[in-house]
């Protein structure tokens, strides 16, 4: 699936789940840095022909609970 700011193609899904612990959908994905995109910065992602807005989240996805 490819990822997008705006119209331009910034990125690709490489893989995605469903989280337990969240309770939503997470993805990875290879974006580009020269897009210059900081975190928590909203993207949209074109799943089945259709874009969905997506936040970008650098991992882990939750705080550990064991340090």
């Amino acid at each position: 699936m490819t990822v997008y700011a705006g119209e331009q193609a910034v990125g690709t899904v490489t893989s995605g789940t469903f989280s337990p612990t969240r309770k939503l959908g997470i993805a990875l994905a290879l974006v580009d840095t020269a897009a210059g995109l900081a975190d928590d910065a909203t993207v949209e992602v074109d799943i089945r022909g259709r874009r969905a807005p997506m936040r970008l989240t650098r991992p882990p996805f939750v705080q550990p609970s064991v340090k």
